[in-house]
């Protein structure tokens, strides 16, 4: 009877089958024969398929809307999961790294947060100032005090308060670096202070770069920093020179270079004082020479033109004894030959008469 009836919809016009779903009209059929009846007719009359994608576009949205909530939550889920992951890496990660130097030599790395993320010694005092020690989360003013009160408990900070404790961060951010700077040399103080102890704190910054130039060598980035000072007064100096050598014995090492060039340049400031005072004196004296010989060529152009006079004056003068003696001769030599004529007139006088005396003896 149903697939009679149902055939018979099927055969019906729309307008007819539509007053099949009046309220008013009661079959005598059970409850479902009646739903399949009603669908039918709506699924003939066209209503069926409009309320059917009207169902359907609901559950779609439906559907999407509940979607898009479980991907919301898994979303959520996986960002607060990433977000822990991330957060936990980030905390990890350094941001800068402290190294606190007295002869000890310990660094610290340090996140955004300031927070301690891990410590590293860099040689056996490093160690045994770190034994025992956790520090890790801490902050790392508190870190860099409890380095300090162990080091003061070891014995490396002296009485007398000529130790030396160096700090150096080492990072990119100038920010930063300053930031650290101030708050670990205020820690550092107040930790000394508490303790009863005096001691030199110095702080430094630097790149990172020469964080893992230093950490080549086995040393950290203050120590490295100290030693090339040296290096720059005395080139001799090599690293593997000072490597285990305290804050206090590298400090004063450069004391002791720098008194030393002082000295030297002191001494070469003197000698060219005395140089430019020699010169000056030398110029005097040359100048003085100078007037000297002037007047010594003055002087001799004098003398060579007295010189010259008393020499034709003396040539005039000998010219006149020449003369003179020339005439002397001469006078000599006619008395001489008139002397030398009387005598032999004498002597033929003489000779006369003796001839005569002869030839009266003979008579």
């Amino acid at each position: 009877m149903e697939k009679i009836l149902f055939e018979k919809l099927n055969n019906l016009n729309i307008k007819d089958t539509t007053l099949l779903l009046d309220e008013d009209i009661n079959l005598s059929v059970d409850y479902f024969t009646k739903k399949r009846i009603e669908k039918s007719v709506i699924k003939k009359s066209g209503i069926y398929k409009e309320n059917n994608n009207l169902i359907q576009k609901m559950n779609d949205i439906l559907g999407g809307i509940f979607m898009k909530r479980k991907i919301a939550v898994a979303l959520s889920a996986g960002l607060i999961f990433t977000l822990a992951g991330g957060g936990y890496a980030y905390a990890k990660t350094p941001a800068a790294y402290v190294s606190v130097d007295i002869n000890p030599s310990v660094e610290i790395a340090v996140n955004v947060f300031d927070k301690v993320v891990s410590v590293e010694a860099y040689n056996e005092d490093g160690k045994s100032i770190l034994k025992g020690t956790n520090l890790v989360n801490a902050k790392v003013e508190d870190a860099v005090s409890t380095i300090i009160s162990n080091a003061i408990s070891e014995g490396y900070i002296k009485e007398d308060g000529s130790s030396a404790i160096e700090i150096t961060t080492a990072t990119d951010k100038e920010k930063v670096a300053d930031k650290l700077d101030e708050t670990l040399k205020e820690a550092a103080d107040e930790t000394l202070s508490d303790n009863n102890k005096e001691a030199k704190v110095e702080t430094e910054n630097v790149a990172l770069a020469r964080r893992d130039e230093a950490r080549k060598l086995g040393i950290t980035p203050g120590k490295l920093n100290l030693i090339q000072k040296l290096q720059a007064l005395d080139p001799a100096i090599t690293v593997e020179d000072y490597k285990d050598s305290s804050v206090k014995d590298i400090q004063k090492k450069v004391k002791e270079l720098r008194k030393d060039i002082k000295k030297d340049e002191d001494a070469s400031i003197n000698n060219e004082s005395t140089s430019i005072d020699i010169n000056g004196k030398s110029t005097n004296i040359d100048t003085n020479i100078d007037e000297v010989n002037e007047t010594k060529n003055n002087n001799s152009s004098n003398s060579t033109k007295n010189t010259n006079n008393n020499k034709e004056e003396n040539s005039v003068s000998q010219n006149q004894k020449d003369e003179n003696i020339n005439r002397n001769e001469k006078a000599d030599d006619v008395a001489n030959k008139s002397e030398n004529k009387n005598n032999g007139n004498t002597e033929k006088s003489n000779n006369s008469n003796s001839q005569n005396n002869n030839k009266k003896i003979t008579k």
